[in-house]
């Protein structure tokens, strides 16, 4: 029999001290203490941490949540880096994904922005003392990304002539010095997420000018962003126009230009598909199509896999159609078009329709659905 020393226990006592804290640490994970719900829709809480596992209950925006528990590795999900955690919220526990968390309540920076606004405008119109005492008559929140928060504000009518109609503005919310900072105020629309593979949010200006629309991007960086030359749709890539754009990591944002010929049907026109290529950190295009109409009473439509198969007037024969993915979520990211959600019912109630398609892989994509 081994004879047990103090040297022994010693070592074993430490030993199992150092197993104790790896242990805890696969346990409780990076994400501790308590957090606030940043999806605008509310998150469901889920009975496993898995997103097709059971809704116990849909917990608001805004709501606090306190962590006990993490999974140690993290995943990319719904455009979002973060951890499945275990929350308690009320008298439930369960999981959420910690992408759709954030570190500050989301009311306060309304606040913040209010204040900061009001006093940036008032302080460069002291002269203009009718002008110096409006206020912003609106701020909300648009989305949070990551402690990012995208943000839009209008002002009193009064103050049109000065130029300033409403903004959409970027801030962040910096954990160590619980402060909020301004990152980007613009007359343009703004979209952040998640462009190439890093871990910092990029961002999206959406804007006209001229009679012109344009689109701008702008990679994340450590105090920002930086504008990327060459990544300015409807001038370096689009000749003409984009009609349509889905947000996403690397390949999975796209971009389609439309070239129009100013027929009154579309037929004969061009489109161009882009893609985002993360290696080479530029837009590349993957198709072109000249757009073709067919017109039939609809047979079936799969909204799962997003077919649709038509009978067709001329040769009487059956056709599958392809809805692009970004129809699903058009409420969301997609610019212009038709969501699924919207062309349920309406489908369901009318049985003809002209489909504008075009073919690319050989595959027919569907571009528009007009009902008759």
């Amino acid at each position: 029999m081994k004879k047990i020393t103090l040297t022994n226990i010693i070592s074993l006592t430490l030993v199992c001290f150092i197993a104790s804290i790896f242990s805890t640490h696969n346990v409780a994970g990076a994400e501790t203490g308590e957090k606030y719900v940043a999806a605008k829709s509310g998150l469901n809480l889920r009975s496993d941490p898995d997103k097709s596992s059971k809704v116990i209950t849909l917990i608001p925006f805004g709501s606090k949540v306190a962590i006990e528990q993490s999974q140690d590795n993290e995943i990319f999900l719904d455009g979002r880096y973060g951890k499945w955690v275990n929350v308690k919220f009320g008298n439930n526990t369960g999981w959420l994904f910690s992408g759709f968390l954030c570190d500050f309540r989301p009311d306060t920076v309304i606040k913040a922005v209010t204040d900061y606004y009001n006093d940036k405008f008032n302080n460069n119109n002291k002269a203009k003392k009718e002008e110096a005492k409006q206020t912003l008559t609106k701020v909300s929140i648009k989305d949070i990304l990551d402690n990012y928060i995208v943000l839009e504000y209008s002002f009193d009518m009064k103050l049109q002539h000065s130029g300033r109609y409403g903004c959409d503005l970027v801030w962040r919310y910096d954990v160590k010095q619980k402060r909020f900072f301004e990152l980007y105020d613009t007359d343009d629309y703004i979209s952040i997420f998640y462009l190439d593979d890093d871990r910092y949010p990029d961002m999206m200006i959406n804007g006209s000018c001229c009679g012109n629309t344009f689109i701008s991007f702008y990679f994340g960086a450590v105090n920002g962003f930086t504008a990327v030359p060459g990544l300015d749709l409807g001038k370096s890539i689009c000749n003409d126009d984009y009609s349509d754009y889905t947000l996403g990591s690397c390949g999975n944002t796209e971009f389609v230009c439309h070239e129009t010929s100013y027929n009154e049907e579309r037929i004969g026109d061009k489109m161009y598909f882009f893609k985002f290529n993360c290696k080479s950190r530029k837009f590349e295009k993957y198709a072109e199509s000249e757009i073709i109409k067919a017109d039939g009473a609809i047979i079936s439509i799969d909204w799962e896999n997003l077919f649709i198969v038509i009978k067709d007037k001329k040769d009487q024969k059956d056709t599958s159609y392809k809805f692009p993915g970004r129809y699903k979520s058009y409420d969301k990211d997609s610019y212009f078009g038709k969501g699924v959600e919207s062309l349920k019912k309406d489908l369901q109630r009318n049985k003809d329709v002209s489909i504008f398609y075009v073919i690319i892989n050989g595959k027919k994509t569907i571009v528009d659905v007009n009902l008759k």
